[in-house]
């Protein structure tokens, strides 16, 4: 027994030499959001919530509510994960010897061959997102895949991923269409990525055994970019012009028509009376040439247009001609008579001067016109910022650095290797958005995501997905979406109830090597708080 014991542990130590790197050529990304993986992880130029720190920090530059999440827990699994590993645990339990259990856990492998497994586990996430800038502190974000193969007799090809993450956030607005931003993270790592063997499993059926783990630390940071042209804005909010009709009436200007004539004006004129527009005279249609008879009304307004000072003036030369027998008296009678004759011009419009009502002038704006005006400027300022962009483009570089990881033995005391680095990668990526209402919006986008990274292809990089987006509340919102993730479909919804959310979907990703294509479809659920 004691034999076959060591000759396992020779095999378990050869393949582990020779075979131990795994045949896996999925690509992993730091973080992933399960609303984003509900519309085809396509996110880059949408970046709108709290994840955008970690998909595209310049989406801090137009971020309109500050939130706080607080993620209780997430997980997702693909239908089977669950049965393999209680399966394998089962063999690994039979009663005999460790042959006898090497081969009860072969024959389990054996059944589930050329499947995909694995899952997800989120749990404690916080954030704090707000206009500029944000944190985030990530306990746990593990990503788990399996698949089943042949190389040396049944095996799994394991592939594991936990992060504890603290990033750092911030963006700005370059000008009125380019924003830009980036975010500073830490990330301490456990990976296992190798083969494990049935007969290895024999010995230790824990698949998630830290005794397998590489540990390491790495700070790296990432940058991105927003770019909203202005190719098809088309929709501007106008509010100005109403406030100032509503707090500033509009001032009447006087009618030309009824305008009053000036004392100077009417000197030497005769005053004519008004007529009463109902009272005017109406042409009638007879011979021009027959004579007319003056009515009593247009003899008595002719009597009234003969001036009262034209009697005055007649006993003034009444009562100077008997002075002009004086020889004396009639020398001067010239000079009387010319100051007599003013007097007669100024009696004609003197004692009968109207009262001539002159138009106010306008006066000028008052300092509460003035203060409205200036009120007009600052919500034609607020209403040009409110102009919709449908069209947004996204590009975000990942581990600009080239994420190394240093060696760390906090979990395993006894690791002696470091997980594989992050890449650095490029994601560029659109979004339209084809309803922009105040409480329901569709958009749509698409991203090629991972580019420069060693493992890409078109299938891989490839994003896309639709949105619908119903919030007629702050307390209220709801989300439906669909895509395609690295050609496999996805679908998921979220809700969120006063502070209480949910997100759900269920997505496909390529896990298979560089030869064969192998889907893990993932069901995922997570439950929050969400300020």
């Amino acid at each position: 027994m004691k034999s076959l014991i060591s000759l396992l542990a020779c095999l378990s130590f050869a393949f582990n030499a020779h075979a131990a790197k795994s045949l896996s050529t999925k690509i992993h990304s730091p973080y992933s959001s399960i609303r984003a993986l509900g519309m085809g992880d396509a996110f880059t130029a949408v970046a709108d919530d709290y994840s955008l720190i970690m998909y595209n920090p310049a989406g801090f530059a137009k971020k309109k509510h500050n939130e706080i999440q607080i993620t209780l827990a997430g997980a997702g699994v693909s239908s089977k994960t669950t049965t393999v590993i209680k399966d394998v645990t089962d063999a690994s339990n039979t009663t005999g010897s460790d042959s006898q259990k090497a081969t009860a856990i072969s024959n389990v492998l054996e059944k589930y061959y050329g499947q995909s497994l694995g899952g997800k586990v989120q749990a404690l996430e916080m954030f704090w997102v707000r206009n500029g800038w944000g944190v985030a502190l990530l306990p746990l974000d593990m990503t788990i895949d399996m698949s089943i193969n042949r190389q040396v007799g049944p095996a799994i090809d394991l592939n594991v991923k936990g992060d504890t993450t603290i990033a750092f956030g911030y963006g700005t607005e370059v000008n009125k269409y380019l924003d830009a931003g980036f975010t500073v993270k830490y990330v301490h790592r456990v990976s296992v990525e190798e083969i494990v063997p049935a007969f290895e499993l024999a010995t230790d059926s824990n698949v998630l055994s830290d005794k397998r783990f590489k540990e390491g630390t790495a700070a790296d940071f990432d940058i991105g970019f927003k770019w909203r042209p202005n190719w098809f804005n088309t929709k501007t909010v106008e509010t100005a012009p109403a406030v100032v009709e509503t707090l500033t009436p509009p001032v009447e200007e006087a009618k030309p028509e009824e305008k009053k004539p000036t004392a100077k004006e009417t000197k030497g004129k005769k005053e004519e009376p008004k007529v009463a527009d109902d009272k005017k005279p109406e042409t009638s249609p007879v011979d021009p040439n027959a004579p007319t008879e003056a009515k009593p009304e247009d003899k008595k307004a002719e009597e009234e247009r003969k001036p009262q000072a034209e009697g005055d003036a007649v006993k003034v030369a009444e009562t100077a001609a008997p002075k002009a027998d004086n020889p004396a008296d009639a020398v001067t009678a010239p000079q009387e008579d010319k100051k007599v004759e003013e007097e007669k011009k100024a009696a004609e419009v003197k004692p009968e001067e109207p009262k001539v009502e002159v138009a106010a002038p306008v006066e000028p704006a008052k300092p509460e016109t003035k203060v409205v005006e200036e009120a007009k400027t600052e919500e034609q300022a607020v209403a040009a910022s409110d102009e919709r962009y449908p069209l947004a483009f996204g590009l975000v570089v990942h581990n600009v650095i080239g994420g190394e990881f240093t060696l760390s033995k906090l979990v395993n005391k006894n690791a002696i290797e470091t997980p594989t680095k992050m890449h650095r990668v490029v994601d560029i990526g659109s979004e339209y958005l084809l309803r922009d209402g105040e409480d329901f919006k569709i958009r749509y986008m698409l991203d090629f995501k991972n580019l420069l990274h060693p493992e890409i292809s078109l299938n891989k990089s490839f994003h896309t997905g639709i949105e619908f987006d119903y919030s007629p509340s702050s307390w209220f919102k709801t989300q439906f979406r669909a895509g395609v993730n690295q050609m496999y479909y996805t679908a998921g919804a979220s809700f969120l109830f006063g502070i209480f959310n949910i997100d759900m979907a269920t997505y496909g990703e390529e896990v298979g090597t560089s030869s064969t294509k192998l889907e893990n479809r993932v069901y995922a659920t997570k439950l929050g708080f969400n300020f």
